[in-house]
């Protein structure tokens, strides 16, 4: 049997710049254990899989896999599934939404007509806080005074350790201790570390990020749009007049990307241009 599938890149207009995603538009066709070993075998942070939908409110069902673990949401995935979905016609061009059911519950994506693709996140939470600054920086690679406060775990669907860095420099100089990392994301109880700082590359940018979920198969992501959204609520609550971010990651990796995170009161959307790479289709038994 074949089942078709198709590779985009998310937070990029170009070719081989975001993040890389797989998608297969009949997860129907998977055994359960098939998900985790197609995700594998793809070796990308994330592949997801549609799948005809369980609840009232949803037009798919979609599940998420990283090489290591499913995902209950994820940011890019969400994005490129629902891109992806428009592209083979099984979302009408006329329609501006689709409402898609992961583990989390069900999200709008809102499809806009600069191909820009939105997401409305999960209400934003600053779950700890983490004051051993000199462990965190021994993490990366760097030193305490690198690190301005508060290192925070903050969450909009998907948890994680954020880390602001005082420098561009800085961020660049990151070299991670794994074993280090491993107890701290444990005793945080996520799975990536994101350290960011307000210094950027492009002067359009106001934000300079990088994720790393080594333990779940992501070494370094290239743009993740879940932890996108759960930065844009930690500033916020530190600032309230903070609007808009424009968050440039990847560019460490050779696959600059850029995301869009829109802060209105508690409504907190991510989104970003998506490109097509290749269709293809998987001999699957």
């Amino acid at each position: 049997m074949q089942t078709p599938f198709y590779q985009v890149d998310v937070f990029s207009d170009e070719l081989f710049g975001g993040n890389p995603l797989a998608v297969f538009l009949r997860g129907e066709d998977f055994k359960e254990a098939q998900f985790q070993q197609m995700a594998r075998e793809m070796n990308l942070s994330e592949t997801t899989f549609v799948l005809p939908s369980s609840h009232p409110d949803a037009d798919f069902d979609v599940r998420i896999f990283t090489p290591e673990k499913e995902l209950p949401f994820a940011g890019h995935p969400t994005l490129g599934t629902a891109f992806v979905l428009r592209h083979a016609g099984l979302v009408p061009s006329t329609q501006n939404h689709v409402r898609l059911n992961f583990k989390v519950g069900v999200i709008q994506v809102d499809l806009q007509e600069d191909d820009k693709i939105f997401m409305t996140q999960p209400p934003g939470k600053i779950l700890q806080t983490f004051t051993n600054t000199e462990e965190v920086a021994q993490v990366l690679g760097l030193t305490a005074n690198n690190i301005d406060l508060p290192v925070q775990t903050a969450s909009t669907g998907f948890p994680a350790l954020l880390v602001p860095i005082n420098s561009l420099r800085a961020m660049q100089r990151i070299v991670l201790n794994l074993s280090l990392l491993k107890v701290l994301l444990e005793e945080a109880g996520v799975d990536m570390i994101y350290p960011f700082t307000r210094q950027t590359l492009d002067q359009k940018s106001s934000v300079h990020a990088r994720g790393f979920a080594p333990f779940v198969g992501i070494p370094e992501d290239p743009a993740t749009g879940s932890v996108a959204g759960a930065l844009g609520y930690y500033l916020k609550d530190k600032n309230p007049k903070e609007k808009n971010l424009i968050i440039e990651q990847g560019y460490e990796m050779k696959r600059p990307g850029l995301i869009f995170v829109s802060m209105d009161g508690a409504k907190i959307q991510v989104g970003g241009k998506t490109r097509m790479v290749f269709k293809a289709s998987l001999y699957l038994e």
